[in-house]
């Protein structure tokens, strides 16, 4: 095909997904999202090739551009497949009334003042989430937030900003959006600077776990994986560290980037990281004291890590928690030895992909960082670790699949993953032994 031909078709792909948005996100036919995701991943791949074929001269302006039309048309429909929002709401005015976030469940007798229709309602049979004498539209009620201080900031902040939750999800929505097409436009920065290809943007700006789980869902992930972008491309160790913590008390896992940052000054970026992370907890600590933990605990218990039936690539049992542990410690090890101080994500984007296949976890807004670190990284190879746990959220969701069905997808992603990175280890070698012989060939022709 010519470069004209795969303009067209980049086009018309970059049509039908939004299409696909539009159609399926307000769609409550039976497992619209299951299918949204099975499209919307065809068509996001099939894109990919034809940018990468395309070469578009305004390489930026599209992926963007196309980018913000995607979330756009994600941000015109109420979430669908996560009420995670509603708890944001309700932290943000829990927060606003003077009581801190972690000291009630949302249920507590303490709160009922604070209740109103948006989350609470009278008992009826279909209730997702029924407590006594009502129905709540707050996911598990009856237990403490389990969000850090960060996030339940930007929940407050966007409370305000929103002229006291004007608007109810479409304010979280739209922070979820703008946010990824900041992260968007950091991405194609960072790659300006650095020579690196253009079109790997796209990675990011088109892919169904960006539009879906943020501009749809408006998941506060979009918020750490913010963070995370400006602390790899920061200059200074200090600020790579403070950023660090900042995204770690967004949301817990971006402590998967510090083995790699440890080649900056390590004790300054792990000084800066801890302290930003503890300054951001003390004047919750000091109002509620161990109660900062919020529902954590129950949280690891009910996904089933704590008697590791969570791993779904391990063997099952109470030790396979321990060798997830050392499994990822293993790894970290690698990474504190393998890295660039220049090109961290180099060797975080292993450990973040690292993280979710010994994990396993069932939420695809989890798999953003991983997606930035792939952008940051070219390392393609690890996209079907992105896509694995949205599928198996669906699959399990919409289809009631049982655990080997999660088996598989995971253990096809790694088999995927492992092929890709093997094949380009392959060319890589191949190339590099052919410029080693082209050097001695030009060397034995230049001896007298």
């Amino acid at each position: 095909m010519t470069r004209r031909l795969w303009l067209t078709a980049l086009v018309a792909l970059l049509i039908a997904e939004g299409a696909a948005y539009a159609v399926l996100l307000p769609s409550h036919a039976p497992r619209h999202n299951l299918r949204l995701e099975i499209i919307g991943w065809t068509l996001f791949l099939l894109a990919l090739l034809a940018l990468g074929r395309a070469r578009p001269r305004r390489m930026g302006a599209l992926i963007i551009g196309a980018g913000l039309a995607f979330q756009i048309i994600a941000v015109l429909t109420p979430p669908t497949t996560s009420d995670d929002d509603f708890r944001y709401l309700w932290d943000a005015k829990v927060q606003l009334s003077g009581t801190d976030p972690y000291r009630y469940p949302p249920a507590a007798p303490q709160l009922e003042p604070l209740h109103e229709y948006l989350f609470f309602s009278a008992p009826r049979p279909d209730c997702p989430w029924p407590i006594p004498n009502a129905c709540s539209a707050i996911n598990r009620p009856t237990v403490r937030t389990i969000y850090p201080p960060v996030a339940e900031g930007a929940f407050t902040a966007l409370r305000l900003v929103s002229f006291g939750g004007h608007g109810n999800h479409l304010p979280l929505q739209l922070a979820a959006a703008l946010g990824s097409v900041a992260v968007a436009w950091l991405l194609y920065r960072r790659q300006r600077e650095r020579d690196r290809p253009l079109w790997t943007v796209a990675v990011w700006a088109w892919c169904p776990v960006t539009v879906v789980e943020y501009g749809n869902n408006a998941h506060i992930d979009w918020l750490a994986v913010l963070l995370v972008v400006l602390a790899l491309t920061a200059r200074r160790a200090a600020t790579a560290g403070i950023l660090t913590g900042a995204a770690i008390a967004t949301k817990l896992y971006p402590a998967l980037i510090l083995p790699s940052l440890l080649r900056r000054r390590p004790f300054l970026v792990v000084g800066a990281a801890v302290g930003t992370v503890a300054a951001s907890y003390v004047p919750h600590v000091a109002a509620v004291g161990a109660k900062v933990i919020g529902y954590l605990p129950g949280y690891l218990h009910e996904e089933h890590y704590a008697n590791g039936q969570r791993f779904l690539l391990l063997p099952v049992g109470r030790a396979s928690t321990a060798l997830a542990v050392l499994v990822l410690l293993a790894v970290a090890a690698w990474v504190v030895r393998r890295t660039d101080p220049d090109r961290p994500e180099v060797t975080a984007v292993v450990l973040a992909g690292a993280a979710i296949l010994v994990t396993t976890p069932s939420y695809g807004w989890y798999t953003g960082l991983l997606l930035a670190l792939i952008v940051l990284s070219g390392q393609l190879a690890w996209l079907p670790v992105v896509l694995a746990p949205g599928l198996w959220y669906l699959m399990h969701g919409d289809l009631d699949a049982p655990t080997w069905v999660g088996r598989v997808i995971f253990a096809s992603a790694l088999a995927l993953t492992a092929a890709a990175l093997l094949a380009r280890k392959r060319v890589t070698t191949a190339l590099q032994g052919e410029e080693r012989r082209a050097d001695a060939g030009v060397l034995t022709a230049s001896r007298p």
